[in-house]
């Protein structure tokens, strides 16, 4: 890693660690008792809520988004962190050097974990493919805003209907630390990584611990445990894997494992057999790990940060941590009122970056205290401190899900509605075969399985087992839920692909964390130690082939800076897009350009994704479904079309008026998709004011 690379780095991660020292009293405050009084939270803590105060300062136009008010976020956070702790920090000389000790073990920790991936990120850094171009552009119109909610930048003169609050901290951290996002993005990436790595070790350690601090396990024990934990959570996959030792299947045509498993008899000897083995592990395709069953989507976090995409479910990662890590100390504490009303914030947060994980663990937290039998008011509370904070964003966004659906709906009802269920066609009807939904499964079900049985009948449960018990119940009944019902929205063969992938990711946290203290405490049972072994090699080995792949076997490291790809390959509409950002600061009202629409995960939208300025229509099926329809997406499709290809110099000129384009974009792409482009026209409607190859950009008049 070059030394340039090195020095960014330290500079994004002092960045990171002044949030979470903003944020450690608080965090302290919220965590006391733990082992490290929360320290690995600290981070999480700071980027929820001095985004916040940022963003809610932006929303009700009180405080613009510069990186003063960042600064004046942190202080505030800070000083209400060190109020709520006044006067009740323990004191010893020898305890707070022994504490500070474990802060900076941890400190080293989470920083090898932040330039460990920054390195693996280097080998691949392209800001392209699948939902990257998506989750720039919203971040860079975040940036761009001077205050919230940030504009669409494909879909002029409308705001981000979007859950868009993770963007949103990265856009905090990025004008905080001073870096470009064209690093930062990657370096975002790297960063999420590092908290669930850490994050999860933490959650782990605890619970081996025990939640109220007794003394059971070894602290070696604990580490492993909390070292499990975070492996799981952060790079294990599923026993899918299992296809690497076989022939595999082409596309989507899955076959049965039992029916092209190789056979040792099939081969010579034994050098020839592992020859033949290795031949099928470098032929393992590592996507279809989360491709598996058909018409869905079950993806985890290994997977997420092999794919680079800093998308909502990875944004909420460090928040669902501090989720798990809450309802644990609110177990073990038994209802402190401080407590619930920041998880309730903190479940306002969720919803706000990837929506259903804030009804997820809201449900959860409802079940967590009805088992303590906590009063009614406890629920009310953190209701009301979700719906609270979560407001100035409800106010701006319409829901593209139009209701809960049934899944093989009966024939009697279809096509009806009843309250909030939808009974679609018949034809709506998708069950997962038992064995596909084992490979995907199995593993985290045999752990939490034995570890249930394990304590049935036992007297004096431990705190921490009845809730990883809970957290168990409720992961099973997220990966069922898809199998009778699903989330409608705009997918015809897909139709319940986004409800299984947004449950079962939460799912398989949950059950990577109850597992991994299943194995500590049920290591020494052989039965369960001789069937754990292959199950847990099999869900190990995923980031050996998703890492191979994705980065090019790590042979070839290329940097962080995400956009060298274009300068290659499209230098022209680089040199145009730093043309427009060298003049973009924040804007109350940000100019309005045209550019060439295209089809989702292709390279067309490039300049309103990577200036954040909005274009008359972007990624069509994206807006489709933030819209909630096409009707409303074709016709600015048509408009654009007429802006570059009619000879009707007053029609065009009255489609540039209604969407206030101040900029039109000639470039590479426009050339190739408008046969019959009439560039002449710009000139008559305006002046020419950047030119480079074949690349164009016209002030309209």
């Amino acid at each position: 890693m070059p030394t340039s690379d090195v020095a960014l780095v330290f500079q994004w991660w002092g960045t990171l660690f002044l949030v979470g020292a903003a944020a450690y009293p608080l965090t302290r405050r919220l965590f006391r008792g733990w082992f490290d009084d929360g320290y690995l939270f600290a981070k999480a803590v700071g980027m929820a809520v001095v985004t916040y105060l940022v963003y809610l300062g932006g929303m009700l136009h009180i405080v613009p988004f510069t990186q003063g008010a960042v600064w004046g976020a942190m202080g505030v956070v800070f000083i209400l962190g060190v109020f709520l702790e006044w006067g009740k920090r323990e004191k010893g000389e020898k305890r707070e050097k022994r504490k500070a000790l474990i802060f900076l073990v941890e400190e080293l920790f989470f920083f090898a974990a932040l330039l460990f991936w920054t390195w693996v990120k280097g080998h691949e850094p392209s800001i392209r493919g699948l939902e990257k171009f998506m989750d720039f552009g919203f971040t860079r119109s975040i940036l761009n805003s001077a205050f919230f909610p940030a504009p669409d930048m494909w879909y002029a003169n409308l705001v981000i209907n979007y859950y868009y609050f993770g963007h949103t901290v990265m856009a905090v951290l990025t004008r905080l630390s001073g870096i470009d996002l064209t690093y930062t993005f990657n370096l975002m990436l790297a960063s999420i990584f590092a908290l669930t790595a850490t994050m999860s070790f933490s959650i782990g350690k605890q619970l081996i611990r025990g939640i109220n601090g007794t003394k059971g396990t070894s602290g070696r024990m604990q580490i492993v445990g909390g070292l499990l934990t975070a492996w799981l959570v952060t790079l294990a996959g599923n026993m899918q894997t299992l296809y690497a030792f076989t022939r595999g299947y082409t596309g989507d045509n899955v076959v049965p494992f039992w029916q092209i498993a190789w056979r040792i008899g099939e081969f010579g000897g034994l050098k020839e057999f592992w020859g033949k083995l290795g031949e099928g592990m470098n032929t393992y395709w590592y996507a279809n790990a989360t491709r598996f069953i058909p018409y869905t989507i079950h993806e985890f976090p290994s997977y997420s940060f092999v794919v680079s995409d800093v998308h909502g479910h990875v944004l909420s990662l460090p928040f669902v941590l501090l989720a798990i890590a809450l309802l644990v100390k609110i177990w073990g504490d038994k209802g402190d009122w401080g407590r619930l009303i920041f998880y309730g914030f903190l479940c306002g947060i969720l919803l706000m970056t990837n929506a259903l994980d804030g009804p997820i663990y809201l449900v959860l937290l409802i079940a967590v205290l009805v088992s303590m039998r906590q009063r009614v008011s406890a629920s009310v509370t953190v209701i009301a401190a979700a719906g609270m904070t979560s407001l100035p964003f409800l106010v701006h966004f319409k829901s593209f899900v139009n209701g809960i659906a049934v899944n093989c709906p009966p024939a009697l009802l279809a096509d009806t509605k009843i309250g909030p269920l939808i009974f679609e066609s018949v034809d709506k009807c998708q069950r997962s075969p038992i064995w596909m939904w084992w490979l995907l499964w199995g593993f985290f079900v045999y752990c939490g399985g034995w570890l249930l049985w394990g304590i049935k009948g036992t007297k004096g449960i431990k705190g921490s087992e009845k809730l990883l018990i809970i957290f168990f119940i409720f992961s099973l009944l997220l990966l069922i839920f898809p199998e009778f019902f699903y989330f409608k929205d705009i997918y015809p063969m897909h139709f319940r692909s986004n409800t299984m992938f947004k449950l079962g990711y939460q799912a398989f946290i949950m059950l990577s964390v109850v597992s991994a203290y299943a194995i500590i405490k049920l290591w020494r049972k052989k039965i369960f130690f001789l069937f754990l072994i292959p199950q847990l090699f099999l869900v190990s080995i995923y980031p050996i082939f998703s890492v191979r792949s994705y980065f090019n076997s790590l042979r070839h490291y290329e940097g962080i800076f995400g956009m060298a790809w274009f300068q290659k390959q499209y230098p022209d509409d680089w040199a145009a897009i730093q043309w427009l950002n060298l003049r973009s600061t924040t804007y109350d009202l940000p100019p309005v350009i045209v550019e060439a629409d295209g089809d989702s995960y292709t390279d067309y939208d490039r300049f309103s994704a990577f200036t954040g300025l909005p274009t008359v229509i972007g990624w069509a099926v994206h807006e489709w479904l933030w819209r909630g329809s096409y009707d409303v997406v074709a016709p600015r499709r048509e408009e654009v079309r007429k802006i570059y290809e009619s000879e009707d110099l007053a029609e065009t000129k009255e489609i540039l008026t209604k969407y206030t384009v101040q900029y039109v974009i000639v470039g590479t792409l426009e050339r190739e998709k408008f046969k019959e482009l009439q560039e002449r026209k710009f000139g008559e409607l305006g002046e020419r004011v950047f030119t480079r190859g074949q690349t164009a950009i016209y002030r309209v008049h």
